[in-house]
């Protein structure tokens, strides 16, 4: 009955998967490699599992690629999600590959979710989501022999913010992750196992009803979270900036070397929502997400 139900809830997401994404175009390069936007699956645990992946335009087989990997939060759509969170003009601009997964089937709902925990009380499922990532990765590379395996990202609103920080800290594929009104799990603040200097960046709004910047009984606050990856990638010097009106504060944290691997964008009186029409001196949250994560590779701060 389990596997029926699954079955049932993936074909319905599926079908919303489909009909969301009406910007669907896709072309046939010169290498035989299609570009443009397209929808793709894989099989993990014997379930079936969808993404949207974006291969620039203006693919060319003679560079390298970065690989961004883009969550939507709990109960989203991959195809809405990339009107919301649209790095596809960057990826154009800046030759990267861009990856919407959708998030499972939550059993007995159509909400989609992402398990950003070890198994415990804290995962809302038994769905294995760092296994799908881990795997959907490698065969990337596969697919894509041009994808520069240093330089994979991984960013998400919410719960897909939760789920950046899970990978960041259990698995050693990620060279720097991004959340915007996302933040740790307990499981991962108390026993986050990450590998290597990380950059982090962290985009979230004093005014979140949904992922409280105080925190609350279940999770750390914000400023906890940053401190965590402060300490953990031994960035104890502060920058901290403001915009002209004084409606985001940008925190940059870096080491005794001047290399920043901690940034924290305050958003004085913002809400849970991931915001492209956010005005950081000229950069939206897409942009600013981009622009940090784009200066690391898995070695650290790129020269």
């Amino acid at each position: 009955m389990k596997n029926i139900n699954f079955t049932v809830l993936f074909f319905l997401i599926t079908l919303l998967f489909s009909c969301g994404n009406d910007e669907n175009s896709a072309e046939v390069d010169e290498d035989g490699i299609i570009t443009g936007l397209q929808t793709k699956t894989i099989s993990h645990d014997n379930i079936t599992r969808n993404y949207l992946i974006y291969i620039p335009n203006s693919y060319d087989s003679e560079i390298d690629y970065p690989l961004m990997f883009l969550f939507h939060g709990f109960g989203g759509i991959a195809s809405q999600f990339i009107n919301t969170a649209d790095m596809r003009d960057l990826a154009e601009s800046k030759n990267f590959i861009v990856v919407y997964p959708q998030g499972a089937p939550l059993p007995g709902t159509n909400d989609s979710h992402w398990n950003s925990s070890s198994p415990s009380a804290d995962n809302k499922s038994d769905v294995d989501d760092i296994g799908f990532i881990e795997k959907l990765t490698d065969q990337l590379l596969i697919d894509y022999p041009v994808i520069d395996n240093k330089r994979i990202y991984a960013a998400g609103y919410s719960n897909g913010g939760y789920m950046s920080y899970y990978l960041a800290c259990n698995s050693d594929k990620f060279a720097a992750i991004g959340s915007v009104a996302g933040t740790m799990l307990d499981d991962s603040y108390q026993n986050c196992n990450a590998q290597f200097p990380t950059g982090m960046i962290n985009i979230h709004g004093t005014e979140d009803l949904d992922v409280p910047y105080d925190g609350n009984s279940y999770i750390p606050s914000i400023p906890a979270v940053v401190d965590w990856w402060k300490n953990f990638n031994n960035t104890p010097n502060e920058d901290v900036l403001t915009n002209q009106d004084g409606s985001i504060e940008q925190q940059k944290y870096f080491n005794d070397a001047g290399d920043i691997y901690v940034e924290h964008i305050k958003v004085i009186g913002g809400g849970h929502y991931w915001d492209d029409k956010l005005d950081y001196n000229g950069t939206n949250t897409s942009g600013l997400i981009w622009q940090f994560l784009s200066s690391y590779d898995i070695d650290g701060v790129i020269d």
